[in-house]
C-alpha cells in the first residue's frame, strides 16, 4: 500500500521538473546576451555552461550521501531554496566571475532537483521505470521548451535585461515546488552512498550493462547540451538571423523534444525499449549531420525541432536501465550515470565552442554527430550480451532482477 502511494504521488514532481529545464538552458539563452554585455567571444562564453555542468557534477554525486542524511521533502525543499538564492544572487552579480560562481552554485541545486526525482522513480517504480522516467522528464523537457521562449520575452532587445531572465525561475519555482511539501513520499532506506566497495559491487554486477550505458549517457548528454548551447549563435552569426527568432528555433527542439516523450512514452510499455533507442540515436546524429551541411536557414528551421524529436526518449530509455540494477545500488547507478553526464556536459560542449570560434560554425555545429556516433556504437556494443529480454518477459537475457536473487 504505502509503495502505491509512493508511486501515485510522483505526479507531487511535475510541476516542481518545470524550473530545472528552464534553468537547464539559461546559460545558452543568454550566453549571447552576456558575451555582449561583458564584450568577449566563445571560449569565454562557454565557461558559463562549464560553471553550471561543473555545479551539477558535484550536486549529482552529493546525491547519495544527502539521501542519507535528509528525507525526500527536506532534500527536495532545500535545493528549491539554494536554487533560488544562488540564481537572485547571480542575477546581481557585480561581474563575470561572480556570475560563474552563482551559476555554479545554481547547477549544483539544478543538478539535485533534476537528478532526485529520477532517483525516486527508479526506486519506486521497478521494471515500469523507462515509462514513468519518460513522463517525469517530458515536464523537464516542458520547462527547457518554456525557457527559451521566456529569456526572448525579457531580455527583448535590452542587454542588462539578462538579470531577469535569472530572477524569473528564482521566483516561479517557489510555488510550484508546493505540491512536494503536501504529499507523502516514501522513505528510500538502504541507499548506499559512492565508495570503491558499492562501484565493485556495480561492475561485478553487471560490467557490460553498466559501462555501455555510463559511455552512452556521457556521449549523448555532451550532444543534447551542446546543440543547445550552440544553436542560437550558429543561427544568429551563420544565418543572420534576430535572436528572438533563434530562440524560437531552439524552443522548436525542445518542443520536439517534448512531444517525442509524450507520443514514444506509452509505446515502452508496450515493446522491448532498445528497439526504440536505436533507430532514434541514428537519426539524430544524421539529421545533426546534414542540418549545418545544407547551409539553409529554412532547412536549420525545420530540421533542429526533428533533432529535438529524435533526443526525445534517449536520455529516459538509458536512466531506465538503472532500475535492472539490483534495489540497493539502483539510486548510485542512477546517479553515477547522470554524473558522468554532467561531466560529458561541462567538457565537451566547450570543445565544440572552440571549434565553433577557431575552425568554424559548420563545421562545430557537424561535430556534434560525432557524439551521437558514440551513442550508436555504444547501444551496437550492448546489444547481443546485455540489452536483450527473455522471451515473453520483461527481465532482460542474463540479468536476474535483485527481487530475483533476493538481493
Amino acid at each position: 500500500m504505502e509503495s502505491n502511494r509512493a508511486e501515485n504521488n510522483i505526479w507531487a514532481f511535475y510541476p516542481l521538473m518545470l524550473v530545472p529545464g528552464i534553468v537547464l538552458l539559461l546559460a545558452p539563452s543568454t550566453v549571447e546576451t552576456i558575451m555582449k554585455f561583458y564584450h568577449f567571444h566563445e571560449s569565454l562564453g562557454g565557461l558559463l555552461q562549464v560553471a553550471y555542468f561543473t555545479g551539477g557534477l558535484v550536486g549529482i554525486l552529493a546525491i547519495t550521501l544527502l539521501m542519507q542524511k535528509f528525507d525526500p521533502r527536506r532534500l527536495l525543499l532545500s535545493q528549491v531554496a539554494l536554487l533560488v538564492g544562488s540564481l537572485l544572487a547571480a542575477s546581481f552579480a557585480p561581474s563575470y566571475p561572480f556570475l560563474l560562481f552563482f551559476y555554479m552554485i545554481s547547477g549544483l541545486a539544478n543538478g539535485i532537483l533534476i537528478t532526485f526525482p529520477g532517483v525516486y522513480v527508479t526506486q519506486v517504480s521497478g521494471e515500469s521505470s523507462h515509462h514513468a522516467q519518460t513522463i517525469l522528464y517530458s515536464f523537464f523537457s516542458l520547462g527547457v521548451v518554456i525557457g527559451p521562449l521566456l529569456t526572448a520575452l525579457v531580455i527583448h532587445d535590452h542587454t542588462s535585461a539578462w538579470r531577469w531572465a535569472f530572477r524569473a525561475p528564482a521566483l516561479l519555482i517557489i510555488p510550484l515546488s508546493l505540491p512536494v511539501a503536501f504529499v507523502s513520499l516514501k522513505e528510500l532506506d538502504g541507499v548506499k552512498a559512492i565508495s570503491r566497495r558499492t562501484i565493485r559491487a556495480i561492475v561485478d554486477f553487471n560490467s557490460s550493462l553498466f559501462f555501455g550505458l555510463l559511455a552512452a549517457l556521457l556521449f549523448y548528454i555532451a550532444a543534447e547540451t551542446a546543440v543547445s548551447m550552440w544553436l542560437i549563435t550558429y543561427l544568429k552569426e551563420q544565418h543572420h538571423m534576430g535572436l528572438g527568432a533563434a530562440h524560437w528555433v531552439l524552443t522548436g527542439l525542445w518542443l520536439g523534444l517534448t512531444i517525442g516523450r509524450w507520443v514514444f512514452g506509452p509505446l515502452l510499455k508496450r515493446t522491448n525499449p532498445f528497439n526504440v533507442l536505436v533507430p532514434l540515436s541514428i537519426a539524430a546524429g544524421v539529421t545533426l549531420l546534414v542540418a549545418p551541411l545544407t547551409n539553409s536557414k529554412e532547412a536549420a528551421i525545420l530540421m533542429y525541432p526533428l533533432v529535438g524529436l529524435f533526443y526525445s526518449c534517449i536520455y529516459p530509455i538509458l536512466v531506465g536501465y538503472a532500475s535492472w540494477f539490483p534495489d540497493d545500488l539502483s539510486s548510485l547507478v542512477f546517479t553515477l550515470f547522470l554524473s558522468v553526464g554532467a561531466f560529458g556536459g561541462a567538457v565537451l560542449p566547450y570543445l565544440i565552442g572552440l571549434i565553433n570560434q577557431y575552425v568554424g560554425l559548420v563545421v562545430g555545429m557537424c561535430s556534434i554527430s560525432v557524439l551521437l556516433a558514440g551513442v550508436a556504437v555504444c547501444l551496437f556494443w550492448l546489444h547481443p550480451s546485455v540489452i536483450q529480454e527473455k522471451k515473453g518477459g520483461a527481465k532482460p537475457s542474463g540479468i536476474e532482477s535483485s527481487r530475483d536473487t533476493g538481493r
